[in-house]
Order: structure tokens, then sequence, then C-alpha cells
């Protein structure tokens, strides 16, 4: 049923999500199928074993043993689900594809095995969370993980039925998970106790939910088009939104602007309730607020007509690392790179004997900066700069002591105890976040 497709895409290789189930396993006997008629075509399969069945190592057992006779690889994870923020079956999802994602290789395509009928339960799912276009959009036939790696679901315009009667005629086992009876699972109520009534009473209603996805994609395709280029106008970059004609624009315009560009960043639709604390909380603040919003493992935050989107980090403002000869290299923290010495860096005095040499990442008062005559604030400095308020204190500050020597890559402070120093080093800030 799929060799057609195959045929098209022969010189890459697939790594399929094989569950053991009905539509994985049907997956990977057409895979097997292809791979007869075109011998170059690669796949390897992987299982992941959430362990929330008594009988999971057995299906285990089971897709190691259907691998090892017909030679292919698998990849066997076990994992833990934590069920507490999204729900067993969204949190088991989530965990599922970031173990693939993980040990997909550069060259694979990964190949999931939702079929028909899943596509006309996730449009009924998304109705239920009252979505809009995206979400009714319902699973695309290709799409990207994490706005990185790429996934393909041939099956997804073929009938569950189509696959039994195949998988039944040809005498193969597969597994029967008894969970997937269990109506206390949204997607499984509405498998077992709804769509068999619509189906009923209209045979052709798993189709026909299919064309409606298949029109609203449409539909969204130009309309991410015409709002691309409208968020094009006020993009500084990916991270950066200017939001300078923000609050006279229509509250539609604004709202799909302000969601195209979270998905840009964060990969994932945010909520009606996300996108109205933005523009209330953040947006219609004063310029100099400190108020943010989160979203998943980031900040959005304002400063003056900017929004930006800042990654969560530990606060490091209190943190004093101490460097001591031959101070060759200094790791800092939350990824921010290191320091070393090296003739391309910033020139600076020796310390002096017994100072200490240390890095802070917070500082005030006032100092007396090289190419500026005029003592100032270090606030005013960097506010100067145009450095955010939540970078300053990801600037390694170099101390002698107590006393502060220079702003890494920003600015140098000058002391007339050292104006005549013959004795200089040079340091260089690698990773510098501002370079």
């Amino acid at each position: 049923m799929i060799t057609k497709y195959i045929k098209k895409i022969s010189g890459l290789s697939f790594l399929l999500a094989y569950s053991g189930g009905l539509d994985s396993t049907f997956l990977f006997y057409q895979l097997l199928k292809a791979k007869k008629v075109q011998p170059k075509l690669k796949f390897r399969a992987i299982h992941i074993n959430h362990q929330l069945n008594k009988n999971s190592n057995e299906w285990n057992r089971h897709c190691r043993q259907v691998c090892e006779k017909h030679n292919i690889t698998l990849i066997e994870k076990k994992t833990i689900i934590n069920k507490k923020k999204l729900g067993i079956e969204a949190a088991a999802r989530l965990k599922r594809y970031e173990i693939i994602c993980n040990e997909a290789l550069p060259t694979e395509i990964i190949l999931t095995a939702h079929n028909l009928n899943d596509q006309c339960e996730t449009l009924f799912l998304a109705l239920k969370r009252g979505s809009g276009i995206t979400g009714l959009s319902g699973m695309s036939y290709k799409s990207k993980l994490f706005n990185k790696y790429i996934i393909i679901r041939p099956l997804l315009n073929i009938d569950r039925s189509e696959i039994q009667s195949w998988i039944s005629k040809n005498n193969i086992h597969w597994i029967e998970d008894t969970s997937n009876y269990d109506t206390t699972y949204d997607r499984n109520f509405l498998r077992h106790k709804i769509l068999p009534l619509f189906t009923k009473r209209w045979p052709n209603f798993i189709e026909k939910c299919a064309t409606s996805t298949c029109i609203l994609k449409k539909e969204k395709s130009i309309l991410d088009q015409i709002l691309e280029k409208k968020l094009n106008k006020y993009l500084i970059c990916n991270s950066i939104l200017n939001i300078t004609d923000f609050a006279e624009m229509k509250s539609e315009i604004r709202y799909s602007l302000l969601r195209k560009w979270i998905q840009i960043n964060n990969y994932t639709a945010p909520s009606y309730k996300i996108i109205k604390a933005i523009y209330y909380e953040v947006i219609l603040s004063k310029p100099d607020s400190k108020a943010k919003v989160k979203v998943n493992n980031q900040e959005i935050k304002r400063y003056k007509q900017n929004l930006y989107f800042v990654k969560i980090v530990p606060c490091i403002k209190n943190l004093i690392l101490m460097w001591y000869p031959p101070w060759n290299y200094l790791k800092l923290p939350n990824n921010l790179g290191f320091i070393i010495q090296n003739k391309f860096g910033i020139v600076l005095p020796v310390p002096k004997k017994n100072e200490i040499v240390n890095i802070r990442f917070q500082t005030s008062g006032k100092v007396l900066i090289q190419g500026n005559p005029i003592r100032k604030k270090i606030k005013k400095i960097w506010q100067e700069h145009k450095i955010n308020p939540w970078n300053r204190t990801n600037i390694p500050l170099l101390f002698y002591n107590n006393t502060l020597i220079s702003a890494l890559g920003i600015f140098n402070v000058i002391h007339d105890d050292r104006k005549q120093s013959e004795h200089t080093w040079t340091l260089s800030w690698i990773n510098n976040i501002h370079n």
C-alpha cells in the first residue's frame, strides 16, 4: 500500500516507531515488502517501553523477536512517565517523541503508523479542547517534531478496517494492548463509544472528517503565508518582536501574530489564555516593567518596545567564581561559555600580588570606564549599551578582590593606580552572548 510512496524517497532511511500493535505491525511489514522491491531501502525500528502495563516487558520481547526474525535493528528504550502536569496520554506521547528524536540519525525520517481513524479521533479531541484552525487541521502527512526532525505518517489515508483485513489475511501476529479498550481515556471513549454511532448512521463519516481536516490545512497554509509576511515586518530576529503598533491592531490580527511568533520559538501552539496574558500583562505594561508570561520552559518579557523570548535558567546574580593561577580556563554557568587567556582578547592590567581574581554577575555603584570621562552608574552604562535587564546578570564581571576591572566584552573600568601598569594580559569570553 505504501510501496509507491517509498519509491519516491528510496534514497532515504527510516526509523519506525514500533509498538507491536496493529498499525505499527502493518507498517513494519509494508516496509519489509518495499525493501524486497528496493534492497537499498534502510529502516530501523524503535520500541518505547512505558512500563504502564504488567505485560509491557512481554510486548518488548515480541518486538525484539520480530525484528530479529527479519534482521531489522531494534532500539529498545524504557521510560517512566510523569503524568502530573499533562495527563498520562499526553505525557507518554511527549516522552515517546523525545526518545525517538534522540535516537534518530541525521539521515533518518521518523515513521509513525497513525491511520485515517486516528485523524478523525484527533479532530474530535481538538473540538473538545476548543481548538482553532491549527488544532482542527489534525495531523499532517509530513511535519517536523520539535521544529527539527522530519516525521511522516504514511498510513494517514488508510482506514483501520483495511489494516485489520490485511493483517488477518496474512495471518500476522500483533500485540493487543488491553488498555486500548479503557474508555476512561478520551481517545478510547471516542473510538469505542462515540464514533461507532456516527459511522453507523453515516458510513462515510470518517472519510468526511479527513476531507474537512484537509480543507482546513489548505486554508491554514494560505493564512500562514499572509501572517508570515506581516510578522516579518515586526521581527528583529526570531526571539525578538517589535510591538510598537500592537496596541492599535485589531485583536484578531494581534492574536494571530503573537500565536505565530510563539510557534516559531516554542514549537507549540499557545492557548488563547496565554495570548491574552501576553497582551494585557506584558504588552500593555510599562516599558520598564518586569512583567513576564511563562510559555513552557521559556518566558516572554518586555524591554522598551520589544518582546523577548527568554530561556528560563537558574539565577546566578549572587554567584562568585574564584579563578586561580595559572588562569588557563574558567567555565561559566548556564551555558554562558568560558573565559580564557589568548592573544585576541581584551587587554587588561594583570592582578597585583595577592589579589584574587574572581568572576561575579551583579554589581552596582558608579565607575569610570574607558572612552568616557564621566563617572556613571552601572545601570546607566547597561542602558547605553542597550543590554536588557535579564541579560545584565549573564555578563561575567572581572574582579580583583572586590575591585571591578571589566564587564568582559562590554566595558573596562579605569583605576588611577593601574593606569601606568606595564604588565597586561588578554582575556576572551568565548560564546559571548553579545557578539
